[in-house]
């Protein structure tokens, strides 16, 4: 209710130049709008289940959900004991979600949610408005802004002098040189508004033309006793403003007209320089410079920068002047400069930052340098070499997208990069926080248009963690509370890593309105604001008491964008990297620190300003110098000096991914210093992940051992196991090479053999050597086989040495699993699976496991339009596609899933599928061997465990040149279509590609012959003669084919006779076949004598040998012109003639026919085109239009390019919410099981419901027993609604003439005293669910049952965790406009009163039992006992006395200045 009302009041009443560093906010809502173009690679569905037992067999567990109905993806967590699962459509979803409510295995399944970035628009600086705000600024509005930095007592040399107050500035703007940043001489730029900097000439002339520093451009400021200064030219002149107002550079001495005050603005941190005369210094766009004007406005202030000072450090990149962030004469930076001078992070050993955001642009001239590069991955090769699931992920990965490239495609990631760790003194562009020393983790989450996914966050911080990052900077938030995504950071705390979170754009307080990830109470946790260059919280900021931590720059902030270039944005995403760089910064130049005590830092080494007191903990802004300096003040941690000596560890879990046994430690040498030992898994890329099991402690044995109880999954991407020594104040690092290692081997027992295996023949045809492949057949599944060895094998005796190994390929053939897999057909067609549903039933659910790579064509689909889906390798298809078909579906390489999935409604016709996979066949070659046996064994391995009895042996034959050809040199291939139009008749050229080699092993010629299905050959047939070319050809002549026949085979031939292997291709009979019919979808072009539309063929009976189909108009029996042509589809798929606009009518009939390579044929199937008139015409095509289904691929479509570079379409036009309240509870009691737990808040929307029934008392009763009923574990007594609002509608261009669209009914639910916090986490995930459009009908009919009658539409809103501190707070502050004795009074409570509160403008109200109303005074608005206050201006016992006497109250807001 407070977020509206100051809402309301800042729309209505701030001056409109308040803030010229912003124009609008991220989200009015809080809520992030679910992408337009999101991630669908799994499924635009997906739930983040997290299971009972942290150390759960997390693939066993993950193999059971895959099976699952609707299922299309499941994605592993290792680190988090998490996983997350794509379900095939919302319905599907729902169906997971039910079906985990009753697993006992699963302790919550949250549905996925959307964030987006925590940017805000800038809007173009109006100089104009700068200045009237700044003239609008009374003195006491001035010293409202001063901090504690700018008081006398902050500055040592002003409190010498017995100064008290404001000194730095004083009241009216001027900078005493008393104060600290300016007690000495500094060289200094002057930049003007026109980007233009002061220049002094050698002979005298003061201008201001140039964009960029040069000599001319830097002052040395001298401080004088009488608190003026006195700028000195690098020529050794100074500035001099003459009487006359010209402002020269020729004198050098100080008299008066050398002196001059620096007059402070506190609106954007800008200096006036006033000359001796009370004149101001002014620029003109023409670049001259003048010192007599009168006042100071926009083109008489300047950004001072410093170029060196003795306690700087300043790099020479160019753009330095703009980042008023890092150094302005104004103290309202973080001190970069000065922080520099004691440390840049050159000499560090570095530290590794993960940027959870858009991308980065990588290869940008201010970042390639500080990117992180993955040790163990190859560029380039398309492989994934270190096997933690990322091909080529050299710089990070994009878990938006799936893949390992995290090319910034928007510009918000590279730009924070920027911030934080441009590389400084390169002479280009900017610095960032962090010279040097950084590695930039590029962690792409979130698409191009800023949205992202909570579960791909998540998957971020696994792959961060695994890969030894130290912070993650995190500029971007939105939507509800996600215990899944609190639990991801709860993780990487225990990983010792630091979260740094933007506080969120929305202008609130996120103590009463929670901004998600910052608001999660987990210690590791930066929650970061922004302020504006004078100092104060930027206008967007959201800001908390106790929610928020810190403020950072964030307003007009100048970095990186992709494509090599800089820009200036503005948001609470700006400032985190301001504190994520000082975070490396202090990490690197003390890199004993552990994680808590470098937040610990953060917060305590804050500039204080009284701007920012109340608005978070620490009241300050961050500043670089000051956490260098207190770094020096925590004790560092102090592990033992003495190691453990070795570690083993053997897996005994025969199944796949699944280890147990026994670790076996070999104590340190001395264990004076050791308190215990733990156990860690190690990434190949050498970076500690997860402790595994307890620690154990040290007793002086030699030998310890760590027993696993039951199985455990190891993390992602882990490879060793690791063991360190500890004590309490301090534990060794875990580190492949500085500490004991062992290397995890699963162990486990191949089930499967090959499927078959053959000898390809030998093409070296000297005796006892053999030069020829191997083709094996995979298994049927290679879950379980790492490879396959090859050994040498007699006929008899015992098995020979290892002549190789295969790799396996993770391959698998097509396998059904879940009810409906018995009435669908899997057949082989040759190499190709035909999948097929005939007409199908309701509620058939099936899900068929594959391997890629491979091809799936859709030859037939016909099904309910979105409700019964098929779902090939992530890509959901659905309706009538006749006309699309046949359509070919890729599935990538590794495992995949074909779903099928029907409701309980309308069913259709089914479809069919056809599957071709790559890689079921392996290749082992002998090259030129001499075999010490006569044949190979071939046998299914995992690690060192192979399978469990004899494997596949096969048999070798020694080729020489005494025999026929080897089947080495067999044909290649051999092609043949017939040409000839008798039926059982063919003729045309007989094509025989030779094997490589053939020449030289003795071919010389091909016989070719009519073959039966067992390729056994039919009659003489016919010689080609091998003459040594690429392709063998044979004229066939007009043949009669002989009974049996169904191929052609072709075999090689030599000086010794025929080989035995052939290659073959079927015998394709070709004949005359026409069309089997033709229909018209009607005429859409409403011209008379023009026709557009669809011509439909059916195919003919056999296509073979059809070119196309060739439509002509027809009359009186005869071909009249050929309107069009277009090739058959194949598969029994009807082929589609599109006719465009404009094509003319030549009659009212077309003939269809059939080409083939010797000619069209006469016959073919007639069809109707009739040209009619327009009214007829449109009314038949709109009938005909349904004939066809023109049905289209269901799910979002391909990621579009991203925007142009400065525009930023995720974020809204900045417009204020404006709701009236009808009823407000009193505040709640904070109180048992939420005063120890917290409760959750959301909302219930009701469409077309009027706040007359809204107030009523059953009405609320009734949403209260709703919620409940919908609720986990959640009794009625513990849903409070605590206030009704209008729900936004339209209807008008402002808010008086705006229409609710119904009413919105905020609630929160109490935890409960059994469930407590898990119980809060359960209540989450089900209001999240609940918000889908599915839960909205829940929500409806849970409503319906409590009323008895139907109401509005319903809707929940995503929820927010209120933790007991701001359940806490929020009883005390009890901000509400509360109508709660039945209605009867108006009730003003405004507990958290405070001055800076105020409002201009003036509104009168008034109240009375049963009825209130209110007007505004200045603004056409009418509400319904509403009041929107800045200042309180009546007590609750006025409230209190109305309602006993029943008389109206009347009460008058006043403005700023006491008006009425």
């Amino acid at each position: 209710m407070a977020q509206i009302f100051r809402r309301l009041a800042s729309l209505l009443l701030l001056p409109a130049a308040f803030d010229v560093s912003a124009a609008g906010s991220l989200s009015n809502s809080g809520k992030a709008a679910a992408p337009a173009n999101g991630p669908s690679s799994d499924g635009d569905h997906r739930v983040i289940v997290r299971f009972a037992d942290e150390d759960v067999d997390l693939h066993m567990q993950l193999h059971r959900l895959r099976t699952k109905p609707g299922v299309v993806g499941v994605k592993p967590l290792d680190k988090l004991g998490m996983a997350v699962i794509g379900l095939s459509s919302e319905e599907a979803q729902e169906r997971f979600l039910d079906d985990l409510d009753e697993d006992t295995a699963v302790a919550l399944a949250v549905p996925d949610t959307f964030v987006s970035i925590d940017d805000f628009k800038p809007g173009a600086v109006d100089f104009e408005a700068m200045a009237a705000a700044q003239r609008a600024l009374s003195s006491a509005s001035a010293a409202r802004f001063a901090g504690d930095r700018r008081q006398c007592s902050a500055n040592p040399a002003c409190a010498a002098r017995g100064l008290h107050g404001a000194c730095c500035p004083v009241p009216d703007g001027t900078m005493l040189s008393c104060c600290s940043m300016h007690d000495e001489p500094s060289t200094v730029t002057f930049r003007s508004v026109h980007h233009t900097y002061l220049s002094a000439s050698p002979t005298g002339a003061v201008v201001a033309r140039s964009p960029e520093v040069d000599g001319t451009s830097k002052f040395l400021i001298l401080h004088n006793d009488d608190q003026t200064v006195s700028f000195k030219t690098s020529f050794g002149t100074f500035l001099t403003a003459e009487d006359s107002g010209w402002l020269v550079s020729d004198r050098r001495d100080i008299g008066n007209w050398e002196k001059f005050k620096l007059v402070y603005s506190d609106v954007n941190g800008t200096f006036a320089i006033q000359t001796f005369h009370g004149k101001f210094v002014s620029v003109e766009p023409t670049g001259y410079v003048v010192g007599n004007r009168a006042t100071d406005l926009a083109w008489e202030h300047f950004r001072i920068s410093k170029v060196a000072g003795p306690h700087q450090r300043m790099p020479n990149d160019p753009e330095l002047g703009r980042l008023w962030g890092m150094n302005s004469w104004g103290a309202n930076d973080i001190d970069a400069p000065e922080a520099w001078k004691i440390w840049t992070g050159e000499e560090g050993a570095g530290i590794t930052v993960g940027i959870i955001d858009t991308g980065v642009d990588y290869t940008h001239q201010d970042l390639r340098e500080q990117m992180w590069v993955n040790p163990n991955e190859i560029p380039g090769n398309g492989i994934d070499d270190d096997g933690n699931g990322h091909i080529d992920d050299v710089h990070g990965a994009d878990f938006a997208n799936n893949d390992g490239d995290p090319m910034d495609d928007q510009l918000h990631g590279t730009h924070c990069s920027g911030t934080i760790a441009g590389v400084g003194d390169n002479g280009l562009g900017v610095a960032g926080v962090s010279w040097r020393g950084v590695r930039i983790m590029a962690l792409k989450f979130l698409a191009g248009d800023g949205s992202g996914r909570t579960s791909d966050a998540i998957r971020a911080i696994d792959y961060a963690i695994a890969h030894g990052a130290k912070i993650l900077s995190n500029s971007w938030g939105g939507g509800g509370s996600s215990s899944a995504l609190r639990v991801a950071i709860e993780r990487a705390e225990a990983a010792g890593l630091l979260f740094v979170a933007a506080a969120g754009n929305s202008g609130t307080d996120n103590d009463e309105e929670p901004h998600y990830p910052s608001n999660y109470e987990v210690s590791n946790i930066v929650s970061v604001a922004s302020t504006a260059p004078g100092g104060e919280l930027s206008s967007f900021s959201c800001f908390g008491k106790t929610t928020v931590h810190v403020a950072a720059p964030g307003s007009q902030i100048y970095s990186s964008v992709p494509g090599g270039t800089y820009k200036y944005l503005s948001g609470t995403s700006m400032a985190t990297p301001h504190v994520t760089g000082i975070a490396a910064l202090v990490w690197m130049y003390r890199p004993h620190l552990s994680m808590p005590q470098v937040k610990q830092i953060l917060l305590d080494s804050v500039e204080k300003y009284s701007t920012l007191e109340g608005r978070m903990t620490t009241g300050g802004l961050v500043n670089a110098k000051n956490a260098l300096e207190t770094a020096w003040a925590f004790d560092p941690p102090n592990p033992p000096k003495h190691a453990p000596r070795a570690i083993e560890f053997v897996d005994e879990d025969p199944a796949v991914g699944a280890y147990s046994g026994v670790v076996t430690i070999t104590a340190a040498a001395s264990e004076s210093d050791i308190e215990y030992y733990r156990v860690y898994f190690v990434s190949k890329a050498g970076f500690q992940l997860q402790p595994l099991g307890e620690a154990i402690p040290a007793t002086g044995a030699s030998e310890l051992t760590l027993h696993i109880n039951g199985s455990f999954a190891p993390p992602s991407y882990a490879d060793s196991l690791v063991v360190v020594s500890g004590r309490a104040i301090g534990e060794n690092h875990a580190k492949i090479g500085e500490t004991p290692h062992v290397a995890l081997e699963d162990f486990a027992i191949p089930e499967l053999l090959p499927k078959s295996a053959s000898f390809g023949g030998d093409a070296d045809l000297q005796k006892g050597r053999i030069d020829g492949k191997v083709l094996i057949e995979r298994a049927a599944q290679e879950k379980s086989i790492s490879h396959y060895n090859v050994y040498w094998r007699n006929a008899t005796g015992p098995r020979g040495a290892l002549a190789g190994v295969v790799p396996a390929a993770g391959f698998s053939e097509p396998t059904c699993t879940g009810k409906a897999c018995e009435v669908i057909r899997i057949d082989k067609e040759d190499k190709v699976y035909v999948i097929d549903r005939a007409a199908y039933l309701d509620s058939e659910e099936a899900t068929i496991a594959v391997s890629g790579p491979a091809a799936v064509v859709v030859t037939r689909l016909s099904t309910e339009e979105y409700y019964d889906t098929l779902t090939i390798g992530g890509q959901e298809l659905s309706g009538e596609m006749e006309t699309m078909l046949p359509l070919r579906v890729a599935i990538a390489e590794g495992p995949g899933e074909i779903v099928w999935l029907s409701d309980a409604s309308v069913t259709a016709g089914g479809w069919t599928l056809r599957l071709t996979q790559e890689g079921s066949l392996a290749e082992f070659h002998l090259n030129s061997t001499a075999p010490p046996a006569d044949g190979l064994e071939i046998i299914s391995a995992f690690g060192k465990n192979e399978y469990e009895g004899a494997g596949l042996r096969v048999k070798l034959v020694d080729q020489t040149s005494s025999m026929p050809p080897s089947p080495a040199f067999k044909p290649l291939n051999i092609t043949f279509q017939d040409t000839h139009p008798g039926v059982s008749v063919i003729a045309g050229n007989v094509s025989v590609g030779p094997a490589p080699g053939a020449a030289a092993g003795g071919v010389t010629s091909y016989q070719v012959n009519f073959g039966d299905e067992e390729g056994k050959p039919i009659g003489h047939g016919w010689t080609i003669d091998a003459e040594d070319k690429a392709v063998e050809t044979l004229a066939l002549p007009a043949t009669h084919v002989p009974k049996g026949a169904v191929q052609l085979i072709a075999r090689a031939g030599g000086q010794h006779g025929l080989s035995d292997e052939f290659t073959a291709t079927p015998l394709v009979d070709v004949y005359p076949n026409p069309p089997s019919n033709a229909s018209w979808s009607g005429d859409r072009d409403s011209r008379p004598g023009w026709i557009a539309g669809d011509l439909i063929v059916e195919p003919a009976e056999a296509e073979a040998g059809i070119i196309d189909y060739v439509a002509y108009w027809y009359l009186n029996g005869h071909k009249v012109s050929e309107v069009a042509r277009q090739a058959p589809k194949g598969y029994g798929i009807p082929t589609v003639i599109h006719f465009r606009y404009g094509t003319a009518a030549n009659g009212t009939t077309m003939l269809v026919v059939s080409n083939y390579a010797w000619g069209e044929m006469d016959e073919g199937a007639l069809v109707d085109i009739s040209d009619l008139d327009s009214e007829r015409r449109l009314g038949d095509a709109a009938d005909a239009s349904g004939s066809v289904q023109h049905a289209a691929l269901s799910g979002k479509p391909p990621r579009e390019p991203a925007p142009e570079l400065g525009a930023e379409p995720w974020i809204p036009m900045h417009t204020e919410e404006v709701v009236a309240s009808h009823w407000a509870a009193q505040p709640l009691v904070a109180s048992g099981a939420a005063a120890k737990f917290g409760r959750v808040k959301s909302s219930l929307t009701l469409a077309g419901m009027t706040a007359h029934d809204a107030v009523q008392a059953t009405m609320r009763a009734a949403v209260t027993r709703a919620i409940a009923s919908l609720l986990p574990e959640v009794e009625a007594n513990q849903v409070h609604v605590v206030n009704v609002l209008d729900a936004p509608g339209g209807g008008g261009p402002d808010a008086a003439s705006a229409v609710p669209a119904g009413m919105r009914f905020e609630f929160q639910v109490d935890a409960s005293p059994r469930s407590g916090a898990a119980g809060l986490d359960r209540v989450e995930a089900r209001l999240i669910r609940l918000s889908s459009s599915t839960g909205a009908k829940k929500v409806d009919a849970a409503l319906a049952q409590q009323l008895r009658r139907a109401v509005g539409s319903a809707s929940i809103a995503e929820p927010a965790i209120l933790s007991p501190r701001l359940v806490e707070a929020a009883a005390i502050r009890g901000r509400k406009l509360s109508l709660w004795a039945e209605e009867t009074a108006a009730d003003i409570t405004i507990a958290d009163d405070s001055a800076e509160e105020q409002a201009s403008g003036a509104m009168t109200f008034a109240a009375a039992a049963g009825g209130a109303s209110l007007a505004m005074l200045g603004a056409s608005l009418a509400f319904a006992a509403i009041c929107v206050l800045r200042r309180r201006v009546l007590s609750r016992t006025d409230g209190v006395k109305a309602a006993q006497t029943r008389e109206p109250l009347q009460g008058v807001c006043v403005d700023n200045n006491g008006a009425q």
